[in-house]
């Protein structure tokens, strides 16, 4: 690890971003950082670490630390501004990965299922590894080996050479960057041609395409290099029978055929990173993921899923643990840019849920509030029900389900929920 020891993190509330600060804080140096002063689930466990988060100001900027700034933040953050105005040294989120953790990478990529892949691959190490994880969690181990989620919005995973690759999928996400799946897919092929070896999504008909001397394939088709194998479906998850130069057996203690995919790259990733796969406890997930907790008499759920392709495996999955219930749903758009440009997805997929509420779109730092941009979506969702609060005092009556969804601030809605028992 480098010399410098003092650490001030501009965006300290980012999902990377904070595991990141956790990872050096573990790592045994002073760690601090600053946000806007709105609630973000990723501050509960930095105060947990006791690392200290400020609220922007000019004032916070001295010549005591190294800085590393969150990707969305640019010279208009007056923090940044004055960072670049003291000639200070710094680097953005992904640069400092690259450049200065000296980690041998092990990167957990695609549209969907990273975070689920990452925390899973840490789980079966048996934690014995350093890793950055996009739910907020980061850890330190006496190891060179690094588990990242790396994010591919406006090529930023390109600041990574990892050992080894791992891509879930290749969808079109960040419409705002990525005009198309073209581009996207060249993008990934960047990456995989500075990754050691690949482990990819063959049923994916943009991953198989992925070109690598070293690449290996995993999946349900038979012309898969790992092929997958449903042996039989339980109430709680499944047994299948992996073939890779021989068979393996394993029980997937989640439900969905995308936790299938999940979980087999993350064993297959263990078993090439030449470590025994081992899962400490069956059925976790990262945080806001299927998070559930019981309210009066209603099922209630957290989670991040917020592109229609997420939103729809979320459904699948639901139907299968729910078969009698109705499953409700609070949903926060996030971005105008991602929610304007998937609408007709997004209905397609709300409507098959029983009852829908649609909240405002949550902004990303890099957009402002829109008025007249809310106001088109509103006029496409017409067809669902605007939320309020009164919503709240409906969950709880009946034996159902609440879904609290998107990558926004619905989680807070259920603590208003809980704390005040409505």
């Amino acid at each position: 690890m480098q010399s410098i020891n003092k650490y001030y993190l501009v965006g300290i509330k980012g999902t990377g971003m904070s595991s990141l600060a956790k990872l050096l804080k573990e790592e045994g140096n002073e760690v601090l950082g600053s946000d806007v002063d709105e609630y973000y689930f990723t501050e509960d466990t930095l105060k947990e670490q006791e690392i200290e988060i400020k609220s922007f100001n000019r004032s916070n900027i001295t010549k005591d630390y190294f800085y590393i700034i969150g990707n969305a933040f640019n010279k208009s953050n007056i923090e940044v501004d004055e960072i670049i105005n003291q000639k200070n040294d710094y680097l953005y989120y992904h640069e400092f990965i690259g450049q200065k953790l000296n980690k041998k990478i092990i990167a957990c990529s695609g549209t969907h299922g990273k975070t689920t892949t990452s925390f899973l691959l840490v789980d079966f190490l048996k934690k014995e590894c350093n890793y950055i994880i996009g739910d907020g969690e980061g850890g330190s181990f006496d190891t060179d080996l690094l588990v990242l989620e790396a994010c591919e919005y406006k090529e930023h995973f390109l600041s990574y050479h990892p050992e080894l690759l791992i891509i879930t999928n290749i969808e079109l996400d960040h419409t705002d960057f990525y005009k198309n799946e073209k581009q996207l897919f060249t993008s990934f092929q960047k990456l995989a041609n500075q990754s050691q070896m690949v482990l990819v999504n063959g049923d994916d008909k943009w991953g198989k395409k992925i070109k690598h001397i070293n690449k290996l394939t995993y999946g349900f088709n038979k012309n898969n290099d790992i092929q997958i194998k449903i042996l039989s479906t339980t109430t709680r998850g499944y047994y299948i029978q992996v073939k890779y130069q021989n068979n393996m057996y394993l029980k997937v203690p989640y439900l969905g055929r995308h936790m299938i995919y999940n979980y087999v790259s993350s064993y297959m990733a263990a078993i090439l990173l030449k470590k025994k796969p081992f899962l400490s406890e069956e059925g976790k997930l990262p945080k806001r993921r299927l998070s559930t907790c019981q309210f009066k008499n209603s099922v209630v759920i957290d989670d991040y899923a917020h592109h229609p392709t997420e939103i729809k495996s979320l459904c699948e999955t639901l139907r299968l643990m729910y078969p009698t219930k109705k499953i409700n749903v609070i949903f926060q758009p996030h971005t105008y840019e991602r929610t304007l440009h998937f609408k007709k997805d997004f209905i397609k997929v709300l409507k098959k849920f029983d009852k829908v509420y649609i909240l405002d779109v949550f902004t990303s730092k890099r957009e402002n509030k829109n008025y007249s941009l809310q106001k088109k979506i509103d006029k496409f969702f017409h067809r669902f029900y605007r939320y309020d609060d009164e919503c709240l005092k409906c969950i709880g009556k009946l034996d159902d389900v609440w879904v609290f969804l998107g990558a926004g601030v619905t989680n807070r809605l259920i603590q208003k929920l809980t704390y005040e028992n409505i």
